[in-house]
């Protein structure tokens, strides 16, 4: 089977064809992804998980990325909710 690289989509918050093979597609993806997710789950995403004693489960994206690949995460987040919002 083979692939090809020159596979595009519609962004949502451009309105833009887009290599699907793209940085900027894979980060639309994260985003979409991380806004299904709950409430608690975004949290743990971003911050990570403690046990009842403080000690670190699993590190977050802030820990594992930065400060800032995590505000750059959230402000296409908000750019996403803010294409969807405009479309209704």
């Amino acid at each position: 089977m083979t692939y090809s690289r020159e596979t595009t989509a519609i962004a949502e918050i451009t309105g833009q064809s887009v290599n699907t093979w793209s940085e900027e597609w894979q980060r639309e993806c994260e985003a979409r992804a991380v806004l299904k997710m709950s409430k608690a789950e975004r949290d743990a995403f971003f911050n990570g998980t403690k046990d009842e004693n403080g000690k670190t489960i699993e590190r977050g994206i802030i820990f594992l990325r930065g400060e800032m690949a995590a505000e750059d995460l959230s402000s296409l987040m908000q750019q996403l909710m803010d294409a969807r919002a405009s479309r209704r």
